[in-house]
């Protein structure tokens, strides 16, 4: 259903309500990114272009604990050097039939390489996301289609022009965001013809330049028309207002969500996340702190402060190496007219430096993030220290996957699925509901916790088998064997179906019991050939069966 006048003038006043509304969290969020991610300090003022955002910097640990979490996210989970996820049905009979393991296995390599498409700018827009994730608690991530060389296109929308309304359900399922762009800009968009009269007398009189406020509005339509082939009837609505002159520039629609808004965590009656950023603001507004006073101490340290009397000297002192001062004969009166002021300890203020950027790390995740081993651990140290690391990384990693990564993936799936770049479904696919694994190092490392508990499992009852073989009875070797693939995440092609594995093993027991008849039958055949030998020589030797008693 087209949007009216009357529904622009509702989204201008809502999009207003929603800025006024979140002026604590826009406070708080531009004090966490002056201190830990100065490129996105926009969200109580906009500086202008080139200007310098360092000035409250004297330590850059926080910057780099925020970036060192984005990089670990990006290569735990989302990482472009190898595949992070599979699609699978989720009725687990369905997924042991070799024709569906080969189609979704098809499916997944299509998705995968779509994703990385240079063109698709995946890399970019993600690790940009996780950046304001891991600062501010909130990251946004638009997918458009791409008319161009790939059919996906990404990109991270700033969290100071996103604002977020949820539905009952708490899912955020309606994005207002500010859309202030040149007049070109809108020109080239949506053509002369689209815009406000306003806005076209600029084109005219060849202004440009001239920046026009905008609001983009995503929100699901209350009345869908399925078999529609219009944009203005498809499931989420697309508006691009022109906020200043109440002006419709161009509806749109998406099939599915096409912005995915993850929290880092929240409250219940909060609609914004919060994250690492809020719980490391007070330690790093100490860090800045305490650094700039030590600096001072270390220059008063290295070029130390001097007393001198208020006259004797003939000016000026000379305080640079090898200087040379002179003063008048008899007005000095002893050595301690000159003196040095006590410069502090810089040491210790390093020292207190140190301990804050160490909790600063602790509170991004970082040595979590770094899956590394000392050269001195054990293989059962080196999972049981996994272990513990993803026992605290584990509500981190459900948020990103239930908010980001599984509306994501299932956004590019109907793009491609739409452009005809999947493989034909099979028929024993049709209406089956399909689930996304997850397969990244980190969703590994956390299946692979349930597989070094098999294998201490096994090595405790190891002992116990040597006296009782029997014990051996009650493990389904063949399950355990599917699961360990399953737990390592390893291409179930390699696997063969259970259909094909029991018609392989009816054959080799028909052979077996073929093999065996075939002895049974010679040994029976050399028995008799043996009885009619032994008749045969008795009758030439003129003996009677009676002559051998028992043996007859």
């Amino acid at each position: 259903m087209k949007a009216t006048d009357t529904d622009v003038d509702t989204h201008i006043r809502q999009k207003d309500s929603l800025s006024s509304g979140r002026g604590m969290f826009d406070s708080h969020w531009q004090e966490i990114a002056e201190l830990m991610y100065p490129e996105h300090a926009n969200f109580t003022y906009i500086g202008a272009e080139g200007e310098k955002k360092m000035s409250k910097i004297y330590d850059s640990v926080p910057i780099h604990s925020n970036q060192l979490l984005s990089s670990g996210l990006f290569s735990l989970l989302t990482s472009s050097a190898s595949p992070w996820f599979n699609i699978m049905p989720v009725d687990y009979e369905v997924s042991n039939v070799q024709e569906v393991m080969a189609y979704l296995n098809d499916v997944s390599k299509v998705m995968y390489h779509e994703i990385n498409n240079p063109n698709a700018g995946f890399a970019s827009a993600i690790h940009e996301g996780y950046l304001e994730y891991g600062a501010f608690g909130n990251s946004t991530l638009f997918i458009d289609e791409h008319p161009g060389k790939s059919v996906l296109r990404f990109a991270s929308l700033p969290l100071y022009e996103s604002y977020y309304v949820e539905n009952d359900l708490g899912i955020v399922d309606s994005l207002y965001r500010t859309y202030d762009r040149t007049a070109k800009f809108l020109m080239q968009k949506f053509g002369v013809d689209s815009l406000s009269e306003k806005v076209q007398k600029f084109i005219a009189d060849d202004k440009l330049d001239t920046i026009v406020k905008g609001v983009h509005v995503i929100l699901p339509r209350s009345i869908i028309d399925h078999y529609s082939l219009k944009s203005t009837d498809l499931p989420f609505a697309s508006l691009y207002i022109d906020s200043d002159n109440k002006h419709l520039m161009h509806e749109g629609g998406f099939h599915e969500l096409p912005f995915m808004a993850a929290r880092f965590r929240k409250s219940s009656h909060e609609t914004y996340g919060r994250g690492c950023g809020s719980t490391a603001l007070p330690v790093t507004k100490m860090l800045m702190r305490v650094v700039q006073v030590t600096i001072r101490a270390a220059q008063k340290t290295v070029d130390p402060p001097i007393i001198l009397p208020d006259s004797g000297f003939l000016r000026p002192l000379r305080t640079v190496a090898g200087g040379l001062n002179y003063y008048q004969r008899g007005r000095l009166n002893s050595k301690r007219d000159i003196d040095i002021l006590p410069t502090g300890n810089p040491g210790f203020g390093a020292d207190y430096s140190k301990l804050l950027q160490d909790e600063i790390r602790e509170i991004f995740f970082v040595n979590q993030l770094q899956l590394n081993t000392g050269p001195q651990m054990t293989a059962t140290e080196v999972m049981q220290r996994t272990e513990e690391k993803l026992r605290l990384l584990g509500p981190l990693l459900g948020r990103i996957q239930t908010e980001l990564l599984g509306p994501m993936l299932e956004r590019v799936y109907g793009l491609l699925n739409r452009a005809g770049k999947l493989p034909r479904l099979p028929e024993v696919l049709d209406g089956v509901p399909l689930k996304i694994v997850y397969t990244s190092p980190i969703a590994r490392a956390q299946e692979q916790v349930e597989a070094n508990g098999l294998m201490r499992a096994l090595g405790i009852l190891e002992p116990l088998i040597k006296y009782d073989a029997s014990i051996v009875d009650i493990f389904d070797t063949e399950q355990m064997a599917r699961g360990i693939f399953d737990m390592f995440s390893i291409d179930p092609r390699y696997l063969k179906d259970e259909e094909e594995v029991a018609a392989m093993r009816k054959a080799r027991q028909e052979a077996e019991q073929e093999k065996q008849d075939a002895e049974n039958l010679r040994a029976s055949g050399q028995g008799a050939d043996s009885m009619a030998r032994a008749g045969a020589t008795m009758k030439e030797e003129g003996l009677d069966t009676s002559d051998y008693g028992v043996l007859q």
